[in-house]
């Protein structure tokens, strides 16, 4: 009988941390806004944009920044300013931005072939 009650306590227990990891592990209400943390690829001074491939994955971005809009460099010349724009932002800089994401993904084709996600950065 103590082996029985044993038993099923453990397994509730079992269950009890498996469905709470399931609740963990459930995907959270889905945010227009997200940061893209990568390295810049090209600059586009006269556009305002940046192409910046992403640091986690293979993806590149291509963002449009507009005016007013403060980034964070992450590594690079001018990492130390508290809010530098735009114009701070060099190729090979590594840079954090916030962008904002719509209902569905544009792609961008560049010259050379490559694809890719088209945003607008945000603050």
């Amino acid at each position: 009988m103590k082996n029985i009650k044993r038993r099923s306590m453990a397994f509730a227990a079992a269950l009890a941390l498996t469905i709470c990891s399931l609740a963990f592990a459930a995907p959270k209400g889905s945010s227009k806004y997200f940061r893209v943390a990568g390295r810049v690829m090209e600059i586009n001074k006269k556009a305002r944009t940046l192409l910046v491939a992403d640091h986690s994955s293979e993806k590149l971005y291509l963002i449009t920044v507009p005016e007013g809009v403060t980034l964070k460099i992450t590594f690079g010349k001018f990492m130390q300013m508290a809010e530098p724009y735009f114009e701070d932002v060099e190729k090979n800089n590594r840079v954090q931005i916030r962008c904002k994401q719509t209902g569905e993904e544009h792609l961008a084709r560049l010259d050379d072939g490559r694809i890719a996600v088209k945003l607008i950065a945000t603050r």
